[in-house]
């Protein structure tokens, strides 16, 4: 098989390439606007199989070119955050959704076999009235970014009805490890095992009663690489742990496993963070069997050992 990745330079990107170029033997055009560091730890002989393309995901990319004799599109390019989207709902809309157009034009145009779209099971959402989520619950974004996501997903479904294009949809929930930058950005666990790695303090919005549903990156790729190989009806899967832990739960759980005391600061409420957001995981169960993924306190020791080999 030959993959496109969009996005293969970002935390996703380089976890999903690297489990793809050690388990597969597809061939792989990488595509982002940051392509210094797409290979960290890719030997010389294995990036033979590779092509990286450097370039903006935009309206003037030329996307029948790059789709060109690709069988499957990893689509995991979003130009906005969680945290920025509703300063400017429309630009987000026209960047993401109608560039996204153009992309499932092309896909048509050149017979690609299936698209892979990294949704968020974080935003799609909204308040949700019932946890854990199920995949049919509805969809009621309260951020820019979440709207553009589920807007997307609604692009898949009609592409599929109009021209028979394949797809699967990943509801992904809090990733955290490896390639992740410690920001502060995204990312509340990876960023928060840093900076108490590093003795910083840890900035909290609101009083840290938050819950998420948090997932370490290598159990993600494995997931969605199931879902990708999935012969069955289920075109959208939830990705994620299952297990709730609010933003205090998790500041323990990273005193605990690297046995020091950390500095909180709590700041002032986002309104784009809903108060709960976990994913109920069955449908992925149900397909691919139990699941058996790391614990938050085992992945939280994993990212802090990262950090420390890096």
């Amino acid at each position: 098989m030959r993959c496109l990745i969009l996005g293969a330079g970002g935390f996703i990107g380089k976890n999903l390439f690297e489990m793809i170029i050690n388990r597969q033997q597809d061939e792989l055009v990488l595509f982002d606007k940051d392509t210094i560091s797409i290979s960290p730890e890719i030997a010389s002989g294995q990036m033979q199989r590779c092509r990286i393309i450097k370039g903006d995901f935009s309206s003037k990319t030329d996307f029948e070119q790059l789709t060109e004799n690709i069988d499957i599109v990893y689509h995991l390019i979003s130009t906005t955050l969680p945290n920025n989207s509703n300063q400017d709902i429309g630009k987000g809309l026209m960047d993401n959704v109608v560039v996204t157009s153009l992309l499932l034009d092309a896909c048509v145009k050149n017979e690609v076999k299936k698209v892979v779209f990294l949704s968020s099971g974080g935003t799609i959402y909204g308040v949700s009235g019932a946890v854990p989520i199920l995949e049919d619950a509805v969809n009621n974004p309260i951020s820019g970014y979440g709207l553009q996501k589920i807007t997307i997903e609604k692009l898949l479904y009609l592409y599929r009805y109009l021209y028979g294009l394949d797809y699967r949809i990943i509801r992904l929930s809090n990733p955290y490890g490896k390639y992740q930058k410690p920001d502060g950005i995204q990312g509340v666990v990876t960023t928060f095992v840093y900076k108490a790695m590093k003795d910083e303090i840890l900035s909290v919005y609101g009083d840290g009663s938050v819950i998420r549903d948090y997932i370490y990156i290598e159990d993600a790729i494995a997931a969605i690489l199931d879902i990708v190989n999935y012969t069955g009806s289920f075109k959208v899967f939830n990705v994620g742990s299952g297990i709730g832990h609010s933003v205090n739960e998790v500041i323990c759980i990273i005193e605990k496993s690297l046995r020091k005391k950390v500095a909180v600061e709590y700041l002032e409420n986002r309104k784009a963070d809903v108060p709960v957001n976990i994913l109920d995981i069955s449908r992925y169960e149900e397909c691919f069997g139990k699941w058996k993924r790391l614990t938050l306190e085992e992945g939280i020791v994993k990212t802090s050992q990262y950090f420390r080999e890096s």
